[in-house]
C-alpha cells in the first residue's frame, strides 16, 4: 500500500494539490493560496470544484469515493490534501479498480457538483 498518491508525500503532496486547485481559479487567484484559505473564497464554485476533480483524479490515477466528495473536503487546500492523503492509505494507488472497488471512469452524478454549492 501507498502512503501518498504516485509515491507524493507531506510537501509534495500538498504542492501538487495546490497547483492542480490554482489551474482551476480565475486569474492569478491561485497564486497567492494558503493551506487553510476557503477555496470558495478564491473562487472554487460548483463548475471549478468539478474540474478541480477531475485534474486531482487524472494525476494521481484514482477515484475519490463519493462520501469525500463534500464541502468539506474542498473547503481549503489542507482539508483537499488530507482526503487525498486518507484515500491513499486505504487503497493501492495504480489499478483498474477505484477506490471504492468500482471499474474507472464511474460517473460520480450530481455529488460532485454539489460539492461547492
Amino acid at each position: 500500500m501507498s502512503t501518498a498518491p504516485a509515491g507524493r508525500t507531506g510537501d509534495t503532496l500538498s504542492a501538487t494539490v495546490r497547483d492542480l486547485v490554482a489551474r482551476q481559479l480565475p486569474g492569478a487567484a491561485g497564486d497567492g493560496l494558503s493551506p487553510d484559505l476557503p477555496l470558495r473564497d478564491a473562487g472554487l464554485d460548483s463548475l471549478r470544484t468539478v474540474a478541480t476533480l477531475v485534474a486531482i483524479e487524472d494525476e494521481f490515477g484514482l477515484q475519490l469515493p463519493d462520501e469525500l466528495i463534500t464541502p468539506e473536503t474542498f473547503h481549503s487546500l489542507r482539508t483537499l490534501t488530507a482526503a487525498l492523503a486518507s484515500v491513499a492509505d486505504t487503497e493501492p494507488v495504480a489499478g483498474t479498480k477505484s477506490v471504492t472497488g468500482t471499474e474507472e471512469g464511474t460517473a460520480h452524478g450530481a455529488g460532485a457538483a454539489d460539492a461547492a454549492a
